[in-house]
């Protein structure tokens, strides 16, 4: 008959116990670790978090809330002081910030009732989307420091963005040129045919200009309409003028024209010349194209 070995047993048992008691005590008093959290986009300020297919436009502005946990308080005249500071930066698919980057502290001092509830700072930030923004995932970068613990954390969070999208270039050109039957239409002519007496619309994009300090670009355009014979009809050397500042890029610039056909304006085939011109790169381009009047 076989004894079985009760002490040896029960010691290991203690001995488990033992354990299990010193990793409680030690995870009980394990430093907490700093953590960004409860990060929400919004479409606007104070509105519900946005879902992760939601897309933001061109000159829409994009609103962000995040809360810090996992901080360290220290103790000064019977107070408990929280120190914080933190950095969030916005950029677009390819890598380039959409706006300065912001930075900020939170020193404030945590109440019996703050450390009860859990408190967790708030932090807001907000970034307008580009004008010309393009279109694809953009990032977040969100760096918060203890200052108390000398820790940090670091999170990202992405977000879309639909853009209109022109074509880029490394030289003046322009793109999406198209005529138009009013002002406000959004569909191009197929076939742009006018009558005497009504009005020409044009649209078209510019880019491929250079830039100068702050992203400082200057260009302007003139306009020209020749009669199938050649002869000059209508000339405008400086129908306009773009020329604008800004910490993004503007990458393209949208131009358009009307023109003014007389009622007595014989039938034909008239072309349409658009020359513009880059003063910061000394660059010049001229696209021709036709219309018809019947």
């Amino acid at each position: 008959m076989m004894i079985p070995d009760c002490a040896s047993r029960g010691s290991a048992l203690g001995l488990s116990v033992a354990a299990a008691l010193a990793l409680a005590v030690s995870a009980a008093g394990a430093e907490p670790k700093l953590a960004i959290v409860e990060v929400a986009l919004h479409q606007y300020d104070g509105g519900p978090p946005v879902g992760s297919g939601f897309e933001f436009f061109p000159g829409d502005t994009l609103f962000l809330t995040f809360r810090i946990s996992g901080f360290k308080t220290v103790e000064q005249e019977d107070e408990d002081h929280l120190w914080l500071a933190y950095r969030v930066e916005a950029f677009d698919p390819e890598g380039l910030p959409i706006r300065k980057p912001e930075e900020g502290r939170i020193a404030t001092v945590l109440t019996y009732q703050d450390k009860k509830q859990k408190w967790m700072p708030l932090v807001r930030y907000e970034a307008p989307v580009p004008p010309t923004a393009p279109s694809g995932e953009y990032r977040i970068a969100i760096h918060v420091e203890d200052l108390n613990a000398k820790t940090s954390a670091d999170l990202e969070r992405t977000f879309r963005v639909r853009g209109r999208d022109v074509e880029p270039s490394r030289t003046l050109v322009i793109r999406n040129f198209h005529f138009y039957r009013t002002e406000t239409s959004m569909r191009p002519l197929r076939n742009p045919v006018y009558r005497p007496g009504s009005s020409v619309w044009a649209r078209f994009d510019i880019t491929g200009y250079a830039f100068g300090e702050n992203n400082r670009f200057s260009v302007d355009y003139g306009v020209k309409v020749l009669r199938a014979n050649g002869k000059v009809l209508f000339e405008q050397p400086v129908a306009a003028t773009e020329e604008e500042e800004s910490f993004y890029p503007q990458r393209h610039v949208q131009g358009g024209l009307s023109l003014n056909l007389t009622p007595d304006l014989a039938p034909g085939e008239y072309t349409l010349i658009v020359a513009v011109r880059d003063h910061i790169g000394d660059q010049t381009y001229e696209e021709q194209h036709t219309f018809t009047v019947r």
